[in-house]
């Protein structure tokens, strides 16, 4: 029978013909251990599949963790109440007794508030950082500053430059965008098409980093197979569904035969309720996020794929690592730790 006994650092010891205390100061970075030693210990853990046992290394320390997130505020059903949920499982881990997880919030169409919550965050001087880089230049400039005062930062929803973060949770913009294209020009190569993108109005503020990586990707995709792909720009409000009825009304009515929608954000429900208003079902909308509304848009049958992906999971994978790096000096399993990209339509959303 297999032996499921919890493998100890005593074990480990033992294996290795040392004391639990060389063994602590391996896993732990501290102190002098001879390189011979070390190599020894290290293959030893790796043939027991010794896990350091991150609960009982909390719970030995006094020393208190903040971990501060920096994510924009959010309506109830919108993609950041995801985020925050991710967040929330985290802190409600058994772990959270020298952890504490400050939330610094930030209106995500305004670049002031970002740089605001980033000046904010420094001062405080935390002791990691969990950061959505909506708007890269600035995110960069608080990186830059953390990576100077030895404070973590992982990247969640899109990156930084890759020498400033720990690591990054999340999916591939870039290819995401790519992906996209694939659905939406698939029976265009060689080929002309036209292709509506339905943007978020931001005022002067800029478009925000993953949007603008995914709005590459559909470019490159259409470049790479060659399609001659007319890409027409539409730019709604976040949060105005009368105003959105007008200038979709509008648009369509000056482009009546374009049949290739996209939003490369999580808002493309905002379209598919324009068609549903006017009955339309002959065009295909292709969406990103699994929000609820995205979802029942499907089902009724006015938008055709989402791309999805399971943010609670990988946002709570970014927590873990934080504390992990925190508390047992455990560098995350890889640099770029990337989720699927889940592809949803009215077959199998309601298994999803």
């Amino acid at each position: 029978m297999k032996n499921h006994k919890q493998i100890t650092i005593n074990d480990v010891a033992k294996a290795s013909g040392v004391s639990d205390g060389t063994v602590d100061r391996v896993l732990h970075n501290r102190g002098e251990v001879s390189e011979k030693t070390k190599s020894k210990i290290l293959k030893v853990i790796k043939e027991l599949g010794y896990r350091p046992n991150i609960y009982a290394s909390l719970l030995s320390l006094k020393r208190q963790y903040t971990i501060i997130a920096i994510i924009p505020n959010f309506q109830s059903g919108e993609y950041w109440e995801q985020v925050y949920s991710g967040i929330q499982m985290g802190q409600n881990d058994d772990i959270n007794q020298n952890i504490k997880i400050e939330i610094m919030y930030f209106n995500q169409f305004d670049y002031n508030s970002f740089e605001t919550a980033c000046s904010h965050t420094l001062s405080l001087n935390p002791n990691a950082v969990l950061i959505a880089p909506i708007y890269k230049e600035c995110a960069t400039n608080l990186a830059i500053e953390l990576k100077k005062l030895k404070i973590p930062i992982i990247c969640i929803d899109t990156k930084i430059d890759d020498s400033f973060y720990l690591a990054y949770y999340g999916i591939p913009q870039f290819e995401s965008g790519y992906l996209a294209a694939s659905l939406i020009m698939g029976d265009c190569h060689g080929k002309s098409c036209e292709v509506v993108n339905f943007s978020m109005n931001r005022g002067d503020v800029p478009e925000n980093e993953s949007t603008r990586n995914r709005y590459k990707g559909l470019v490159a995709y259409a470049k790479d197979y060659n399609v001659d792909c007319v890409i027409h720009e539409c730019s709604i409000q976040p949060n105005n569904f009368l105003e959105n009825m007008k200038i979709l009304s509008y648009f369509f009515k000056i482009h009546p035969d374009v049949n290739k929608l996209i939003a490369l954000n999580s808002r493309a429900y905002m379209v598919a309720e324009w068609l549903e208003v006017n009955n339309i079902t002959d065009k295909f909308l292709i969406g990103f996020d699994a929000l609820q509304k995205n979802l029942d848009c499907i089902r009724r049958g006015y938008m055709s794929i989402i791309i999805a992906e399971r943010v609670e999971a990988h946002v709570h994978k970014a927590i873990i690592s934080l504390i992990r790096y925190l508390v047992l000096n455990q560098e995350p399993e890889n640099k770029n730790n990337y989720t699927s990209m889940d592809i949803l339509n009215k077959h199998n959303v309601d298994f999803y």
